[in-house]
């Protein structure tokens, strides 16, 4: 749920009244702080949808390793073709029934990348890119941040998934 900042807004406001109910004295200050990201936060998504906004409908298709970015795809607009691993752990495998009809899945749609987080094998996507002729985009921050840059905030790490994204969709 995270990769869609509006989502994130409702942590946001779960965590603040978390906190002013066990600190009534810091209720203004964790308002101010709320509401000030709050604005952050929908800034951030008026970004994402001028990005994907330079991206045409009909390339705005995503193939990623396993199914984490369903959130962000149905918040701004893009199909998912399928995925590497057809799970949502990372952990899990996938078929040579499976692999294959992702391979056709993504001649069939012209999906032009594969996209994966950076921590994550990218062998099965290297030999499904080979097969189909896309690009492997293996630089994706989807489950955690980073000390300093690219993604050591939330917002940071969004921008440069985004930034990943439109510019392998282009």
């Amino acid at each position: 749920m995270w990769l869609d900042p509006n989502l994130v807004i409702t942590y946001v406001e779960n965590i603040r009244d978390g906190l002013s109910e066990v600190d009534p004295e810091g209720a203004e200050t964790y308002k101010a702080n709320a509401d000030a990201y709050i604005a952050e936060l929908k800034d951030l998504d008026k970004w994402i949808v001028e990005q994907v906004n330079t991206i045409p409908a009909e390339r705005r298709l995503l193939v990623t390793n396993h199914e984490a970015v369903g959130y962000f795809a149905e918040r701004y607009g893009f199909e998912i073709v399928g995925a590497v691993i057809p799970s949502l752990s990372t952990d899990a495998g996938t078929s040579a029934k499976e692999m294959a009809a992702l391979i056709e899945q993504i001649k069939t749609t012209g999906a032009p990348a594969i996209f994966l987080s950076e921590v994550e094998n990218p062998d099965l996507a290297n030999q499904i890119a080979d097969e189909t002729g896309v690009k492997v985009v293996d630089s994706l921050y989807l489950e955690t941040l980073t000390d300093g840059a690219p993604a050591a905030t939330y917002i940071e790490m969004m921008k440069y998934n985004v930034t990943q994204i439109v510019d392998g969709l282009k």
